[in-house]
């Protein structure tokens, strides 16, 4: 069995580290672990508990463990992927994974998920993160618990854009600073290719429509906006600094 992963899943790839044990939260099929191991990216190393593996693949859900068993079984990898059934994090850290994905959820829940296992946020992790929504709340929610993001990437399938976060404790290293716009979209340091950089207009000129829409509606209710107004005016100054 050879798994071939969809654009937003391949974001995660450039950022697994080869010799570190990977969570996969919310694996749904395992198709990202599965890929990782057959791509050699993925190899045993021993866990904290001693058992030796290569990834977790971690859900709420019985069916989708169930799938993600199956999965591996019939890529004949199930001596390298633990599939596991937990809410989260919770007891991962028995196994001491340093590379940890979650892609498919609210940027909220993502830092819920994070917040109610602090050990994920702590010593050499490196976190990839792909929030559906709130982006914003997610980046916010790394800085204020010692994170940094290191890297960025977008994917496009359809008509929809994702982003994808990755990041480490920042240990010693000086409190990261983005602005309101950066919070919602990103540095546009991390967006250097011509693919990214278009991608990354498009995501802002997107973000500028919903948030446009958003204080319209406000203004209608006969609420204040500066808050909207100041984004805005934060998104069209990086719009027209990458346009530049």
């Amino acid at each position: 069995m050879s798994i071939t992963i969809s654009p937003r899943l391949a974001t995660a790839v450039p950022y697994v580290r080869a010799g570190h044990l990977l969570a996969d939260v919310g694996t749904d099929h395992a198709y990202l672990p599965i890929h990782l191991c057959e791509a050699g990216i993925l190899t045993p190393v021993a866990a904290k508990n001693g058992v030796s593996i290569a990834a977790i693949a971690a859900d709420i859900n019985q069916g989708p463990v169930d799938r993600a068993v199956e999965h591996i079984a019939e890529a004949g990898l199930s001596d390298r992927i633990l599939p596991i059934r937990t809410d989260g994090l919770v007891g991962l850290d028995a196994y001491d994974p340093t590379d940890i994905i979650i892609f498919g959820m609210g940027g909220e829940l993502i830092a819920s998920i994070l917040e109610a296992s602090p050990w994920a946020l702590t010593g050499d992790r490196r976190l990839i993160l792909q929030p559906m929504t709130h982006a914003e709340k997610l980046r916010a929610f790394l800085i204020e618990h010692g994170m940094s993001v290191i890297g960025e990437a977008l994917s496009q399938e359809g008509h929809r854009l994702y982003q994808t976060v990755c990041a480490e404790p920042r240990g010693d290293a000086p409190t990261p600073t983005l602005s309101h716009a950066e919070l919602y979209v990103g540095s546009p340091d991390h967006y250097t290719s011509p693919d990214q950089r278009a991608l990354y207009a498009k995501l802002i000129e997107r973000t500028m429509q919903t948030e446009q829409r958003a204080r319209d509606a406000r203004r209608t209710a006969g609420q204040d906006t500066p808050a909207q107004d100041e984004l805005l005016n934060n998104l069209l100054e990086l719009r027209n600094s990458i346009d530049a």
